[in-house]
């Protein structure tokens, strides 16, 4: 039994931003620009063409990034952290790419793209992880995906220490817009993080958040993506 509710006038609720899973004509303006990106770059590469190959109940860090360029934005991790605390039972289950990685390393996982990544935006210290927001697919069939990166209008690079390996497994409250973790043993949320190379970003099932896997190309019927509408 619900014992109070919250009296919010319809006019305030309006001014804030709502967020939603894909739609299908969202999902067909996607699938458009894939189109349009492989006919753009010829000849056609089979693994780019499978990077960005997710369907409506699917999703991979190419395929928000493309979503990104084209004007559909997808939520950040903040938000989709913020949006568990609010409503948990939303996204419980599913996984949920963001648009962003984490760079932690020239070599390791996704050494070809850590590398060419580093070089792009001129980082040549990596004694803390750093955050890449802002990046488009880009063709380049050297690469094990057919895709690697270039800088969009969002482009945007911000260190990250609380990702570091070292707090793999640790419990948090919450995620802060730089980047940075309010850590907490009684947290209801996980931390999944790795040592080296490149990863995605991602919220997992259970609510935590995941740079521990490095597969740029994976998904699976349990990934979604989620739309920021603003008011």
């Amino acid at each position: 039994m619900v014992d109070s509710v919250a009296l919010v006038p319809r006019d305030v609720m309006a001014r804030y931003p709502r967020a939603r899973f894909l739609s299908e004509a969202e999902q067909e303006r996607y699938e458009e620009s894939v189109r349009n990106f492989v006919a753009s770059n010829y000849p056609p590469v089979p693994p780019a063409i499978n990077s960005l190959s997710p369907r409506m109940n699917g999703s991979n860090p190419w395929k928000v990034l493309l979503l990104n360029q084209i004007g559909i934005k997808t939520a950040s991790i903040q938000k989709l952290d913020l949006l568990g605390d609010i409503n948990p039972k939303f996204l419980e289950g599913f996984l949920v790419d963001v648009p962003a990685v984490i760079l932690r390393s020239p070599t390791g996982r996704n050494e070809y793209l850590a590398k060419k990544l580093a070089e792009l935006v001129g980082i040549t210290n990596f004694e803390v992880p750093h955050v890449i927001e802002g990046l488009e697919p880009e063709y380049d069939q050297n690469s094990p995906y057919g895709l690697s990166f270039k800088r969009g209008e969002q482009f945007r690079v911000i260190q990250a220490p609380d990702f570091s390996h070292k707090n793999h497994g640790e419990k948090f409250r919450k995620i802060n817009p730089d980047y940075s973790i309010d850590f907490d043993k009684n947290g209801s949320k996980i931390l999944f993080t790795r040592s080296d190379g490149l990863s995605g970003l991602y919220l997992v099932w259970s609510l935590g958040v995941s740079s521990d896997y490095e597969y740029l190309a994976l998904s699976n019927a349990y990934s979604r993506v989620v739309v920021i509408d603003s008011p």
